[in-house]
């Protein structure tokens, strides 16, 4: 009881009324006596820091546990005249910010739902408040707004086939989006496109070797044969292109059969999409990303590609082989255009975290990753001409011959590549050597930290853009279990 009392008599001014002050009519001392009457100042430890609380702040929310000197008891101090509580500090100052603003801000590393624990914990109701955000959240948030580049819902009075179309195009763009239904079934539909964009890529790389190429009036017998041979040489004489360039052993060859009808079938979805992309735009934004128009010429020279396919025959007959040669060197020329494909992958970053986050950290960085090209440029020239003059005593043929390969030198030096086509000679150009290399590793350890640390910043970011849609997705979910 004697606890009680104490509490009590500590926060006694909670509840009174205020009394006015007029400086003007009362002299300086009876406006200090007045005003500390009229404010009790309540002290608390929360885990080892201090904080001092009015009654004014707290009378804000009458409901809250403030208002309970019997509960705040339990927490006493009697020696020190303060109430302890093992709290987290900062999301007791962010209650207090509520008292003071109104205003639900988070921290940075926390998420919303510590934050509401600590808001029931005090019993201050959260259903109400505005979730308040610093500058730098807005300005992440704009960051992760520009990647996403969603396109805004149509009106309610919107004709019904407007809606139908602009969730058509949610879920096949935008799989984890605010606007989007069916969403596991939408995010399925995404990676089966980033899979079959990676298969497309494989198959061309595979179309390129000539283990993987044979004559247009191939021998089934003679491909068995070449099929289990691992050695280059004798994969190219049975072919018939030791006497011949890259080039011509390639137009006078095709990929495999499975291979062209594996890319056949994937470049026949690949266009489908572009196709269906462009129908259900509901807007111009979607023309403004550079990986859409990559898309699209994509989709046009894949379209070319199987028309040449088609009439390569037709084109033999009536003009010749010369003709015929010309067409495949243009298939194979629009069939590489077809590697802007794997930028395909780039349209879900919204979806794949991690690319999402490095696109963002390489955006941040562009001003010091620029600086790092400057600075690798500047020692590049350096060190090429330094490399050039200590090497005029080498013999001619060895060493670096000129200035222009130290160039080249000096960037794989810098890089710690070392490949080891042109390397000094003579001991000034093994010191030089040894200079090049430690400047590299320092030139390009520099924006290391820059970039991990806005590569911290967006994670956090993210993390709590995840949490918060991951809620309400789960809220969706229970609502629609209720209806």
């Amino acid at each position: 009881m004697a606890e009680h009392a104490a509490v009590a008599s500590v926060i006694t001014a909670i509840g009174k009324n205020r009394v006015g002050v007029t400086p003007d009519v009362m002299g300086t001392n009876q406006v200090v006596e007045k005003t500390s009457s009229s404010l009790q100042l309540i002290h608390f430890n929360i885990s080892g820091q201090k904080f001092i609380v009015s009654n004014q702040l707290i009378d804000k929310f009458p409901t809250s546990k403030f208002h309970f000197p019997s509960i705040l008891a339990e927490n006493w101090l009697e020696e020190e005249k303060i109430f302890y509580f093992d709290r987290d500090p900062a999301l007791f100052n962010t209650v207090l910010n509520v008292f003071r603003y109104d205003v639900l801000s988070i921290p940075s590393g926390y998420d919303k739902g510590l934050i509401k624990k600590e808001l029931d914990f005090w019993w201050v109701p959260s259903d109400n408040l505005n979730i308040g955000r610093s500058q730098e959240e807005k300005r992440l948030e704009a960051e992760f707004q520009w990647l996403e580049n969603r396109i805004p819902p149509p009106p309610a009075n919107s004709k019904r086939w407007i809606k139908l179309r602009y969730k058509a195009w949610c879920f096949l763009t935008d799989p984890l989006g605010p606007y989007t239904s069916w969403r596991k079934l939408s995010f399925a539909c995404c990676i089966l496109t980033v899979c079959l964009t990676l298969v497309y890529m494989i198959l061309f790389g595979l179309g390129t070797s000539v283990h993987y190429r044979e004559h247009e009036g191939h021998d089934k017998n003679m491909n068995e044969t070449t099929d289990t041979q691992n050695n280059l040489a004798a994969t190219t004489e049975a072919l018939g292109c030791t006497a011949l360039s890259k080039i011509d052993c390639y137009l006078r060859t095709t990929p495999k059969d499975w291979i062209h009808i594996g890319k056949s079938v994937i470049m026949t979805m690949f266009v489908a999409e572009t196709i269906l992309r462009l129908l259900l735009c509901p807007g111009q934004a979607y023309f403004k990303s550079l990986i859409t128009w990559m898309d699209i010429v994509a989709g046009i020279c894949a379209i070319v590609v199987m028309v040449l396919i088609q009439v390569e025959d037709k084109i033999e007959s009536h003009f010749g082989d010369d003709s015929k040669k010309s067409a495949r060197y243009v298939q194979i020329m629009l069939d590489s255009a077809q590697v802007l494909r794997v930028f395909k992958i780039f349209q879900y970053a919204s979806v794949i975290d991690g690319l999402m986050i490095m696109i963002l950290t390489l955006k941040a960085c562009l001003k010091e990753l620029l600086l790092l090209v400057m600075y690798l440029l500047i020692a590049m020239f350096l060190f090429s001409t330094l490399i050039f003059f200590a090497e005029l005593q080498a013999h001619t043929g060895t060493g670096i011959p000129d200035a222009t390969l130290g160039y080249w030198w000096s960037i794989v030096t810098m890089t710690t590549v070392g490949y080891g086509d042109y390397y000094p000679t003579t001991t000034a150009g093994y010191f030089i050597g040894v200079l090049c290399s430690i400047t590299g590793i320092i030139l390009t350890a520099l924006p290391v930290a820059v970039i991990g640390s806005n590569f911290n910043i967006f994670w956090e970011h993210n993390n709590k853009r995840r949490s918060s849609l991951m809620e309400s997705i789960s809220s969706d979910c229970k609502s629609k279990e209720i209806l």
